[in-house]
């Protein structure tokens, strides 16, 4: 008996095999190798303007030889371009043997500046090949924030490069960084005054925090109303970081893209002659668009400095009045006091500010191009020279 069911279970076992193997088990794909020659757009559609991708790719066993201009048609809503094709188009191609190539569309740039569809005929070994893209608008929120922001400041690039010495990009990085600093000049003023204002202020929070340290209601009331008889406001605090990360973001955006063809779409009409090849981007043998481990080592030590000199400045005054002025309450500080444990210690934010916060700068410029130590060391030398005036002021 056990021996027939062993015998039933194995046959069972041996048709559930046979079936899997016949009709369930998945189809082995074959690698299908390309022959002959492959002519195509990375992507079918591309947002104005954008510059496509034609790849050709030899799978055949001799090279193939084309010239852009010969070989090349070009076609713009199915009519034939031809007038708007510049002489340095033209160019011989030789591709290797079982090896691709990518067409450079770089010097037809204006062709993407508008939304259609376009199509290349690539003759070659007496064939014909095909590759077609769709040039789309942007999006209108795109399309906005373009033209608000990173135009304006992609001309006042372009116009500073044009009759800047040598086309430099550095040289363009120390002005606009510096008119920027002029255009914020009152407004950053008002802010360094209010942080200093802030710190003559904290021995009558911490006495307000010591006197009402059961009732929180209390301390908050007490401090807006010394916030408002000192006219101070110390959400301001976050403004310096609210104004610069935005004005870095929009230059972050502009710079690491200047040299792209592409950027003639955003050109004025004044400026549409202007060669974005002319661009001299490398200063003191750095290339100031790329990320390069010495630029990294530069940009780190020279924020660092620069930051904990601008920093330093601002604690001055702070420093040298804290032990008179705190010796006074310190005696009346209770050391399980949970206001001393709810706000935090100036002392520490201080320490953080001084030391910590450069660091953390110096750090984040690892994944930066080399022109922000630029960008940031004429920013806070600025800074630097404010918070002396603000320093001098505050003394009288």
């Amino acid at each position: 008996m056990k021996k027939d069911k062993i015998l039933n279970f194995l046959i069972a076992l041996l048709l559930a095999l046979i079936v899997f193997n016949l009709f369930l088990q998945p189809k082995k794909t074959e690698n299908v190798v390309a022959t002959g020659v492959t002519f195509k757009a990375l992507k079918t559609n591309y947002t104005v303007p954008n510059i496509p991708i034609l790849e050709v790719n030899n799978n055949t066993d001799n090279e193939i030889y084309i010239n852009t201009c010969k070989d090349l048609s070009i076609f713009k809503d199915s009519l034939k371009i031809d007038k708007d094709i510049p002489t340095s188009f033209c160019k011989d191609i030789k591709i290797e043997k079982k090896s691709k190539q990518t067409l450079d569309l770089n010097p037809i740039n204006k062709l993407f500046a508008s939304s259609w569809q376009l199509t290349f005929n690539l003759k070659t070994l007496e064939k014909e090949y095909v590759a077609s893209v769709t040039m789309e608008d942007k999006w209108y929120i795109n399309n906005f924030f373009s033209s608000i922001f990173y135009a304006p400041v992609y001309n006042l690039f372009v116009l500073l490069i044009t009759y800047l010495p040598g086309h430099s990009l550095w040289l363009a990085i120390i002005i606009v960084t510096l008119i920027i600093r002029f255009i914020i000049l009152v407004p950053q003023h008002h802010i360094l005054m209010n942080s200093k204002k802030m710190q003559g202020i904290q021995p009558k929070i911490k006495e307000i925090q010591v006197k009402y340290k059961w009732d929180q209601w209390k301390i908050w009331m007490e401090l807006l109303e010394l916030y408002k008889k000192e006219k101070v406001n110390p959400m301001w605090s976050c403004l310096p970081l609210l104004i610069q990360f935005p004005l870095l973001i929009v230059l972050y955006w502009v710079i690491s893209w200047i040299t792209s063809f592409s950027n003639y779409y955003y050109l004025y009409p004044p400026l549409q002659d202007f060669q974005v090849s002319e661009i001299n981007s490398y200063f003191l043998g750095l290339n100031l668009i790329k990320q390069e481990w010495v630029s990294w080592i530069i940009l780190a030590v020279v924020i660092w400095i620069a930051q904990f000199v601008q920093i330093k400045s601002s604690l001055t005054i702070h420093k040298k009045t804290k032990t008179k002025q705190w010796e006074i309450i310190k005696k009346d500080v209770v050391v399980d006091d949970p206001v001393s444990e709810f706000m935090p210690d100036p002392n520490v934010m201080n320490a953080f500010m001084l030391w910590w916060m450069p660091i953390m700068l110096s750090f984040t410029a690892y994944f930066m191009p080399s022109w922000v130590w630029i960008y940031w060391l004429i920013w806070t030398l600025f800074t630097l020279a404010q918070q002396i005036v603000v320093n001098k002021i505050s003394k009288k």
